[in-house]
């Protein structure tokens, strides 16, 4: 497989290094020295979840050792969206506290989107803040999750409701770690994906047609080509709305507010790319309803997300009184209302607060199976 380039981004005055190359694990150690400023010692907290630390725990603690960042101590979530919450961030908390961290420590996130979440979020209040790195593990933090420096835990009121903007210094992809993940998560991942070409541009998006196969069979060009573009595409609206100030972030919640919504409401048992699925049609249907987008164009979505077996359909129908009352909760919701992203043509979203509740629910309603 080809390597990227090391790229650099600057998030609201902060550099963060982004690296994407094949076995780049095995460098970490040395790769964080040479991100770090100074030379001073590091004390390095290893954070991973259950199901990737028996898969690259002691091989990523040895380059740590190797490079000169040997991991002072070492902690594994229970895998699943639900390690993203208090009680798991307590525990955490409570750690690095027995085990005296203090503000020289660096946190290096091992995994997929909870682990950076959660860690990203333990990071940005451990001592008012300690620095971060970023190894993601699954195709959905490669291209998403680790990328723009949003951390945050899920509470009883919803999904991502407290957290911080903290950026990482370092986000180290290797693309060999995909090799384990499963094909279903391989698959919802895609999504994410979709959803930054349906926001940037029909070249991406026919792109996706196009290599459908050699994607799902992991095609080592392929393969960078599909990282490097959702990293650049989201990296350059970030790099603009690092803290969701102007609106334009925004447009990276396109599927979001109905995805959301049924992924809180389903108890999480389904992949978060299976409810930015579900939200996408949603979304794309509510444009077409609204006159902004065509029925070819939505058609056109459906067929891809089928073809990346993806959902168009929730096969376990939630009242819709209970979507519509957690997308009133969700955090880009305004004064209750929810804000949808929408599509007046592909790669032209635009942001709208003003939809009726009635046409929020004939969209939900769409994909009930």
């Amino acid at each position: 497989m080809p390597v990227m380039n090391s790229l650099r981004y600057v998030f609201a005055d902060q550099p963060v290094d982004v690296t994407v190359e094949v076995n780049i694990l095995e460098e970490l150690g040395s790769l964080i020295r040479r991100s770090m400023p100074g030379g001073s010692p590091l004390r390095v907290v290893l954070i991973s979840d259950t199901n990737v630390w028996p898969l690259y725990g002691e091989r990523t603690k040895q380059a740590l050792r190797q490079g000169g960042a040997e991991a002072a101590c070492e902690w594994a979530i229970p895998a699943g969206e639900t390690s993203k919450s208090w009680a798991a961030a307590g525990e955490l908390f409570q750690f690095l506290a027995d085990q005296h961290v203090g503000r020289d420590a660096v946190i290096v996130a091992l995994g997929g989107g909870v682990v950076s979440d959660l860690a990203g979020f333990v990071a940005a209040t451990w001592m008012r803040g300690v620095r971060l790195v970023i190894c993601p593990t699954t195709l959905e933090a490669d291209i998403d999750a680790a990328i723009g420096g949003k951390n945050a835990i899920n509470i009883p009121g919803g999904k991502n409701l407290v957290g911080a903007f903290h950026q990482p210094f370092l986000i180290a992809i290797d693309p060999a770690c995909l090799t384990t993940l499963p094909r279903r998560d391989l698959c919802s991942a895609m999504a994410e994906s979709i959803k930054h070409a349906l926001i940037s541009s029909v070249d991406f998006l026919e792109w996706h047609e196009a290599n459908v196969d050699p994607i799902l069979a992991l095609d080592g060009p392929v393969t960078m080509k599909l990282i490097e573009e959702n990293i650049r595409i989201k990296a350059d609206i970030v790099a603009r709305d690092t803290t969701e100030q102007t609106g334009l972030r925004a447009l990276l919640n396109l599927g979001h507010t109905i995805g959301h919504a049924i992924e809180e409401c389903c108890g999480f048992t389904l992949r978060h790319g299976e409810c930015v699925s579900l939200g996408l049609v949603a979304a794309c249907r509510l444009s077409r309803r609204l006159g902004m987008l065509d029925s070819a164009s939505v058609e056109r979505v459906e067929r891809l997300l089928i073809r990346f077996s993806l959902p168009t359909r929730l096969e376990d129908p939630i009242e819709s009184d209970r979507i519509l009352a957690a997308m009133r909760n969700d955090k880009k919701a305004r004064g209750g209302s929810p804000q949808f992203v929408l599509l007046e043509g592909i790669g032209r979203p635009v942001v709208r607060g003003d939809i009726t509740e009635t046409a929020i629910r004939e969209a939900y309603e769409s994909v009930l199976a």
